[in-house]
């Protein structure tokens, strides 16, 4: 393993043990713990705190291709794109309330947002600091707790939105200062998440047919914050591969050229270097090639084969089945103690590791 290898590791655990780690107050319970108790309420009961009958609960969460897609004919980067280059929550918070529409919304429902941003007397539903999971460090000496500036995080991550017309804030009467809370009936609002500069519609249900899916567990095991924005960019990508070519993506696998990832999706040789995780934590299955080096991807003479057509590209496989761990202990375990089989899906693919079970020899 090479240095920088390790040193990633080491950086990607220590985002992982800071999650593991995140407090709403100093004597609260584990943030992740009380994040994925709301998030799995909200799918099955639909979010109201006194609610105990059964909620909508979609069997899909459903995103606009154009979330994750320039149009054929061209033109602005698509938001993914957009936002994976930003710093901060926001692209997590945008699929967050993405989920929280859909499992509170049906088709031709007017969206609304209901929630305060902190904990708040009489409040209905639990806040967006009670559903979103951070890292949370306080700085000595400013009075500010935990709560305090995940809360800061959430509407600085508003604002991000609201600039990149995925969100409507409305301002407070007589002046420019924005309103994130729910008040005398008004409210913000989703605009589509596939909107522009020159078209942001007020969000409404996709359908099936226009977008990609999501599993609920993506969001209720905490997948969605516990992955970092390239990784959640690639995986996107791959979902909407999946969704784009369902029959090859079910015997053979789906592949993206160079040219589409930076051309179609504008995503960088970075973002989709995250495939490498992802396939390490199972959320994606990368299938062996004979004439490349599995682990690192590299062929030999690759411009002469490649031109030869000796070389294609690597093909992958969404897993879904791999959500249903916990995504925190998933990735704490592959990354701090990998298993005899971890290990062989890293250097061999998920072939290797069933033929080896097969065989009697994990």
């Amino acid at each position: 393993m090479t240095a920088a290898a390790v040193a990633g590791d080491r950086a990607r655990i220590g985002f992982v043990d800071a999650l593991r780690e995140s407090r709403d107050s100093d004597q609260a319970r584990p943030l992740a713990d009380i994040v994925g108790a709301n998030l799995r309420h909200l799918w099955e009961h639909g979010g109201r705190l006194d609610s105990t009958g059964p909620g909508r609960q979609p069997e899909w969460i459903h995103i606009r291709t154009r979330f994750v897609l320039r149009p054929p004919a061209g033109g602005p980067e698509p938001a993914l794109a957009r936002l994976v280059k930003s710093k901060g929550l926001q692209l997590r918070l945008l699929l967050l309330m993405l989920f929280d529409a859909q499992c509170r919304y049906g088709p031709g429902d007017t969206v609304r947002n209901v929630r305060w941003v902190a904990p708040h007397p009489n409040e209905d539903y639990a806040s967006w600091r009670q559903l979103v999971l951070s890292e949370t460090m306080r700085t000595a000496g400013t009075g500010r707790g935990h709560g305090d500036l995940r809360a800061r995080q959430i509407t600085e991550a508003m604002r991000a939105l609201e600039e990149e017309h995925l969100l409507w804030l409305p301002r407070q009467p007589g002046g420019t200062r924005r309103r994130y809370d729910p008040k005398d009936g008004v409210s913000w609002h989703l605009l589509s998440e596939a909107s522009t500069a020159e078209e942001h519609p007020r969000y409404a249900l996709p359908t099936p047919e226009t977008s990609i899916r999501i599993s609920p567990l993506f969001f209720t095991n905490l997948w969605v914050f516990a992955l970092s924005d390239v990784e959640l960019a690639a995986y996107l990508a791959l979902a909407y591969l999946r969704t784009r070519f369902p029959g090859r993506h079910a015997h053979e696998g789906v592949f993206l050229l160079a040219e589409d990832r930076e051309n179609q999706f504008r995503l960088t040789r970075t973002a989709w270097r995250a495939t490498e995780l992802l396939h390490r934590f199972r959320l994606v299955d990368r299938a062996p090639d004979p004439r490349r080096n599995f682990r690192t991807g590299n062929v030999g003479a690759r411009d002469t084969r490649w031109a030869n057509r000796q070389v294609m590209p690597a093909l992958f496989t969404v897993n879904d089945a791999a959500l249903q761990r916990p995504a925190l202990d998933a990735i704490h375990q592959v990354l701090t103690a990998p298993t005899a089989a971890d290990d062989l899906r890293r250097e061999k693919g998920q072939k290797a590791v069933d033929e080896a079970i097969a065989a009697g020899l994990l």
